[in-house]
């Protein structure tokens, strides 16, 4: 059996590729991810899943930070779902932004291999939050040799800062987890002369905000804010 983890964006289905989008149209089994039992998921709706003749079945992700507690829970799920996935060849995961990171895939794979093995991964790229999140901007990402770094807003502070302190420019995900203590981060690292925060970048109700507006605590999940020296 293959696991494929199909990057397709930020959940634009104008912004899902080809590639995504053929491998869940030719899916044993279409594995859509939601964050809450009942909620529609994002990334399924990237590729019209709703529209697709293919076998679907959910898997809800813990929101938790708690890498014990969430394996043990998709395991479960796992093993509940196993009628629909035990005889597939393929099951397509189509994941929020690129295959390759910060994707819930990589957790869900190792906890598969527990249960098959031999389980392979094929992972189909898509386009990632912070690339988006500077078209939405209208502005260029990094030039020359201006270094970029890409930062969880999860990471210890500490290791925020100091990447921060050596970058020219930075993408920062998940700035909501950082609450209050963003803009003291943001201004301890500077000087920076520009910040936008994109919500639900490339959704209906995307919400760009630029300046000091940026640094206001962030209580959207799909967030990033964008920072250049």
């Amino acid at each position: 059996m293959k696991l494929i983890v199909a990057g397709v964006g930020p959940g634009d289905p104008e912004l899902a590729t080809l590639a995504a989008v053929h491998a869940a149209e030719k899916a044993g089994l279409l594995l859509l991810p939601c964050s809450h039992d009942g909620k529609p998921s994002v990334a399924g709706g990237a590729i019209r899943a709703e529209s697709l003749q293919v076998p679907t079945a959910t898997l809800i992700f813990p929101m938790t930070r708690d890498a014990g507690a969430r394996d043990v829970e998709l395991k479960r799920q796992l093993e509940n779902l196993r009628p629909q996935w035990e005889d597939a060849k393929t099951v397509v995961l189509p994941v929020i932004g690129d295959s390759a990171l910060y994707a819930t895939g990589a957790y869900l794979y190792d906890v598969w291999r527990e249960l098959v093995p031999n389980l392979e991964l094929e992972m189909i790229p898509g386009v990632s939050a912070h690339s988006l999140a500077a078209s939405c901007a209208r502005r260029f990402l990094a030039l020359g040799a201006e270094i970029l770094s890409v930062i969880p807003g999860t990471a210890p502070l500490d290791r925020i800062e100091a990447a921060l302190r050596s970058s020219d420019t930075a993408a920062i995900y998940k700035p909501s987890a950082l609450g209050d203590k963003l803009r003291e981060v943001v201004e301890g690292t500077g000087p920076w002369h520009e910040f936008v925060r994109v919500d639900r970048a490339g959704l209906p109700d995307e919400r760009i905000l630029k300046g000091d507006a940026a640094l206001t605590p962030a209580d959207e999940y799909l967030s990033l804010l964008l920072l250049w020296k």
